[in-house]
């Protein structure tokens, strides 16, 4: 018999399939569901939370007609898909690179009637990544070139290398060409981690460091993330390249919100949902807000972090306790430290625009691993003005300093941050933003330092305060088990975001369309 763990791994990769699998994406099918529901304004719908999910399901439902109420706590929409300003720079908060355009967003926005609103900026390169051993740089669009920069590398791993990329690139054939390998590869795929997968074919650290390097995009390490899913996400990367919403994350949450209000759909700003109300046979009926205002509801689409949602605007007793205790078996993600930069000069040096430093003691079987100190972690370079001229001022550069990291360290100053006593956390904060700008200083840019003009540090607890998401995760529960999907065993509450299917920005909007998708069916029976 299948265990519980293996079934919850399948049906999650059931849905990434799903989220790449353009066969599967009826996209036409809203406009027949929603001509379905006759008197569409006794259906009042809010949603909570202006993150990407939040947006897309909303820009669906207005579209078909219904009376659409987002609140969101924050001043502008976008959730972590958002930017700042700072004197002369604007930084984005979290966009480095994604696969918008052959792919679900592209799809979305399109369906929605936006996409031609909106301009895509193109990474010059997969990513240049740095360690002690060896500098080469991954190219963008040539799954070819990758596989000759890696075997030039490391010629004695040539054959494995090949083998590795040729079976990622199968994986992407079967999933939007339909051609099938004998054996299928995602049959492989799915039942093994990367690391088991990298393993078959290479032993070489350096070059088991560089095929596993994206999994920071989906916060996991090579022994916990599934191949398949690494192969389904990291192939889209390979074949189409990096992809950056032109000219910040920002143009596209703003886009997505107009189409809202075009289609008088609600949006109230500064605006936090504190409680959900229900009637007596236990379905939905209401949000109430901090205004003190009671928003009716037949449907309420939950945007917000799921344990928020079921820990403090749910009465428990309106909570089966299969459902809490679903929520319980997960565990947030892994959050962020960020260090923004506004410099008074250019970078003409440098062409790349991701690169990566591996700290000089890792190697491959640390990465990703918590560590005790974050100063000593693998960081993440992104230098905005090697994607497109003009994105910083003239004679300034803007740029990112990234590594993830785990709560833990963070918490000792949980409770003095939020009683505004910083004092200790502003030192720790600084103390490894130094680090990293050090770090970078002396393997990448000379007078880095001298060269600053603003600097912004994000941590986890600054992850906490905008978002309210526990742990300061940034990709909602972590994915060792299955999405929780949009569907819950409360009559009228549906969930779209990275808490139910994932982190990311392809995840977040499919939560987005299958919450909308899914409120229409119930409608219309």
């Amino acid at each position: 018999m299948e265990s519980t763990s293996s079934q919850s791994r399948r049906n999650f990769l059931k849905t990434m399939v799903m989220a790449g699998s353009a066969a599967a994406i009826n996209l036409r099918g809203f406009n027949a569901l929603a001509a379905d529901i006759p008197h569409k304004g006794k259906y009042p719908i809010v949603v909570i939370g202006s993150g990407l999910g939040g947006l897309v399901s909303a820009a669906y439902l207005s579209k078909s007609g219904f009376k659409v109420t987002l609140v969101e706590q924050h001043g502008v929409p976008g959730g972590y898909a958002t930017c700042f300003d700072r004197g002369n720079f604007s930084f984005d908060v979290s966009l480095h690179a994604t696969v918008a355009e052959h792919g679900l967003p592209q799809m979305i926005l399109k369906d929605l009637g936006v996409w031609e609103n909106l301009t895509m900026a193109y990474a010059p390169e997969l990513r240049r990544i740095l360690t002690k051993d060896f500098d080469l740089t991954l190219p963008a669009k040539d799954p070819e070139g990758v596989k000759r920069v890696l075997s030039d590398t490391f010629p004695h791993e040539k054959k494995g290398i090949h083998a590795f990329y040729t079976e990622m690139e199968q994986v992407i054939a079967e999933l939007w060409q339909g051609k099938k390998h004998t054996p299928s590869m995602m049959d492989i795929l799915e039942k093994i981690t990367l690391e088991q997968w990298i393993c078959r074919h290479v032993t070489d650290p350096g070059v088991k460091y560089c095929m596993a390097i994206f999994s920071g995009y989906y916060g996991l390490s090579p022994r916990e993330i599934n191949a398949l899913f690494y192969a389904i996400a990291t192939g889209e990367y390979l074949v189409h390249g990096g992809q950056y919403y032109k000219t910040r994350s920002q143009d596209l949450s703003d886009t997505l919100a107009g189409a809202i209000e075009k289609n008088a759909g609600s949006i109230q700003y500064n605006t936090l949902a504190t409680e959900i109300l229900f009637d007596d046979g236990g379905a939905v009926r209401g949000v109430i807000t901090d205004k003190g205002i009671t928003l009716p509801a037949r449907a309420v689409v939950a945007n917000c972090s799921v344990p928020i949602l079921l820990n403090q605007m749910i009465p428990k007793n309106r909570i089966p306790v299969s459902f809490m205790d679903q929520a319980a078996q997960r565990r947030p993600s892994l959050s962020s430290f960020v260090v923004w930069l506004g410099l008074n000069r250019k970078l003409p040096h440098i062409k790349e625009y991701e690169i990566d430093i591996q700290h000089p003691e890792h190697s491959y079987d640390t990465l990703m691993q918590p560590l005790e100190d974050p100063a000593r972690s693998d960081i993440s370079l992104t230098l905005y003005d090697n994607l497109f001229k003009g994105y910083s001022a003239p004679g300034n550069a803007t740029l990112s300093i990234m590594s993830l990291c785990d709560y833990g360290h963070w918490k000792p100053f949980e409770t003095a941050y939020f009683n505004n006593d910083k004092k200790a956390y502003t030192l720790e904060k600084e103390r490894i933003a130094r680090a990293f700008i050090d770090r970078v200083e002396q393997t990448l840019i000379p007078g880095l330092g001298q060269a600053i003009e603003v600097m912004e540090i994000g941590t986890p607890l600054t992850n906490v305060f905008y978002t309210k998401n526990p742990e300061g995760a940034i990709y909602g529960y972590d994915r060792n088990l299955s999405p929780l999907g949009s569907q819950t065993p409360i009559k009228g509450l549906y969930l779209a975001s990275a808490w139910s299917h994932g982190g990311g920005y392809t995840p977040a909007m499919m939560a987005g369309r299958q919450a909308a998708k899914t409120i229409l069916k119930d409608f219309s029976v």
